[in-house]
């Protein structure tokens, strides 16, 4: 996984998602360049078969949309390999057809190119979530709709799932994005306790509900900090939406590695 890291020390991400574990005690990546970038992914080569352009920041949003477009393109000049990258920005005309040309790009290279986006809530009333400039989620669904006609293969985060947000709002964004999604993905929900995440995405407090289907004092399995995170981790979300995922014909995991190797698996299949 690579970044363009933190957009400065005062203001880590263009967005401000409630949840986001940044806001808490995340370890951040570093701030890098493009030269740098690629220097490491060169330099590493033999330790990965995919390349994730995500991270602890938006590498596509505004001010840095060409900086990371330009990241896309040096990537599959430079390097062999399967290549995803997750924004929840939406691109002008002009900005697609970049990304066009790099999907084209990448496919006559022989490898994959796979484009995702978040979207975490669909009714209005959870919109603080995912405050503006974020774009809408029906705006982050024709994204999606639209890399899908680009030729990439397309991955959608409903993560992470929230207590705040009700669940058929997952459905319903996986019905409107359908039928031109092939991966989601869920994700259990981290705060710290009395931390920012916890006071942003719990802003009446944590319901009693909601509490008892807490594990306290845990440490994040993806990140290397030292901190002792709070996790909601719902079945019942993760097996509705599941369910709903198998109705539709699209692959549902909690991690994108394995949803990634079962795509691969039926591309052999057929």
């Amino acid at each position: 996984m690579v970044s363009l890291g933190p957009l400065h020390p005062m203001k880590h991400c263009p967005y401000r998602c409630a949840f986001c574990y940044v806001l808490d005690d995340f370890s951040s990546y570093d701030s890098l360049g493009i030269d740098s970038i690629i220097e490491f992914l060169k330099a590493n080569a033999d330790k990965y078969n995919i390349i994730y352009v995500s991270g602890d920041t938006d590498s596509f949003a505004p001010p840095r949309t060409q900086q990371g477009l330009n990241l896309l393109n040096e990537i599959v000049n430079a390097v062999k390999c399967d290549l995803l990258f997750t924004s929840r920005f939406v691109f002008s005309d002009s900005e697609y057809d970049k990304i066009s040309n790099i999907i084209e790009k990448q496919k006559e290279n022989g490898f994959r190119f796979y484009a995702g986006t978040s979207i975490t809530r669909y009714s209005e009333s959870s919109a603080y979530l995912e405050p503006t400039p974020i774009p809408t989620p029906n705006e982050r669904i024709n994204h999606l709709k639209k890399m899908k006609r680009l030729g990439a293969i397309t991955m959608l985060g409903l993560r992470p799932f929230l207590p705040v947000v009700d669940v058929n709002d997952y459905l319903i964004i996986l019905n409107k994005v359908y039928p031109d999604l092939d991966i989601a993905l869920g994700e259990c929900f981290y705060f710290i306790r009395n931390g920012n995440v916890q006071k942003r995405v719990f802003p009446n407090g944590i319901p009693v509900e909601v509490e008892k289907n807490i594990t306290t004092n845990q440490k994040m399995e993806f990140d290397d900090n030292e901190s002792l995170w709070d996790i909601w981790n719902s079945k019942e979300y993760e097996n509705t939406v599941e369910e709903h995922c198998k109705e539709l014909g699209i692959i549902f995991s909690m991690h994108s590695n394995d949803a990634i190797e079962e795509y691969k698996k039926i591309c052999k299949k057929n």
